[in-house]
């Protein structure tokens, strides 16, 4: 059952930095939202991944914003309460191991997470982006849900991203959503080469492109968007 926002809820959700240990003895940082009113709540939440761009840590997106935006739309009982993790940057570690061995196993054996894949969705921007995919689409029996914000098909990876998508089944292919904007210099182009993909392969899929840069100011006003697209089958 997923948890519901009691009715006298008035508070905001909270956000907090944390450090995880890793089993190669190293720590890892992460940022955890926690919906409001989560400690008075009984269930289960939905859960969304967000990984920032190259050199950002886990406040790029829940300090600017992204925390208030899941706050009003909870509040407002447009959402049903979920937590959200972010994660630090994937440039030395480019397939995101670190995510899918150590932090997502702990996050969801430590919180109330819901165990069916249709409630959980990666995300991110720029080369957060990149690890979202790489992540649900190697992932695909766990994460039903793809968000790639000022991202697109690395160059290169094609043959992968179609492997990976002629490995998965009618049953087990995540839907995935894309923003990027017109000005965007490093991703507009990418990010068509990843729609041409995703429609050879059967996948899927919201786009918003629009008059816009490669920033979290741009990527965060869309964010709403993406939370209402990620919600449809909660």
């Amino acid at each position: 059952m997923l948890a519901a926002l009691p009715e006298d809820c008035q508070a905001a959700g909270t956000v907090q930095f944390l450090e995880l240990g890793q089993s190669g003895g190293s720590s890892y940082d992460y940022g955890l939202y926690l919906p409001p009113c989560y400690a008075a709540a009984a269930g289960t939440y939905p859960i969304i991944y967000l990984a920032p761009g190259r050199g950002s840590p886990p406040q790029a997106w829940l300090s600017p914003g992204a925390a208030p935006i899941a706050d009003d739309l909870i509040l407002t009982g447009e959402l049903p309460p979920f937590i959200m993790v972010s994660t630090q940057s994937t440039d030395s570690d480019m397939f995101a191991e670190a995510i899918k061995d150590e932090l997502i196993p702990y996050i969801e054996t430590h919180y109330p997470v819901n165990p069916d894949r249709r409630y959980h969705a990666v995300a991110g921007g720029s080369l957060g982006g990149i690890a979202a995919y790489r992540i649900g689409f190697s992932l695909p029996d766990h994460f039903a849900s793809v968000g790639m914000f000022g991202s697109g098909a690395i160059s290169g990876e094609e043959p992968q991203i179609r492997a990976w998508m002629q490995a998965m089944t009618p049953r087990n292919r995540p839907r995935v959503f894309l923003n990027t904007g017109f000005a965007d210099p490093l991703m507009l182009d990418r990010a068509r080469v990843m729609l041409s993909l995703l429609d050879e392969g059967g996948i899927s899929h919201t786009h918003i492109f629009t008059d816009g840069d490669h920033s979290y100011v741009y990527w965060l006003a869309n964010f709403p968007a993406f939370l209402h697209w990620v919600a449809l089958d909660w």
